[in-house]
């Protein structure tokens, strides 16, 4: 029989894996976040509203969020950092995904 830790919600995603290509979001808002460290792996953008942000991608370069404004689109991007929005001035939904989307 199995122990009741083994039975949660979280645990079965951890034993059978995660069923989608997307498996984490971030809400970016305003400010700087950068996508090293425990936030490696964010691979796509939506942009709702961009606040003046600029988004640099890892391979080098930038672009400004104001040309990925169609609501309606996630942008593969393999993002670095995201920058330059005012406090609560933007937001930007930044996906973590499994290979590409």
């Amino acid at each position: 029989m199995l122990t009741d830790d083994l039975k949660t919600e979280q645990n079965q995603f951890e034993r059978l894996g995660h069923p989608g290509r997307i498996t984490h979001v971030l809400e970016y808002t305003g400010g700087q976040i950068d996508f090293t460290g425990s936030n490696y792996g964010y691979g796509a953008v939506k942009v709702i509203t961009h606040g003046g942000a600029t988004g640099s991608l890892s391979g080098g370069g930038s672009i400004p969020l104001s040309h990925l404004t169609s609501q309606a689109m996630i942008y593969p991007l393999s993002v670095r950092k995201i920058a330059g929005a005012s406090a609560n001035s933007a937001r930007v939904y930044i996906f973590k995904v499994r290979g590409t989307v």
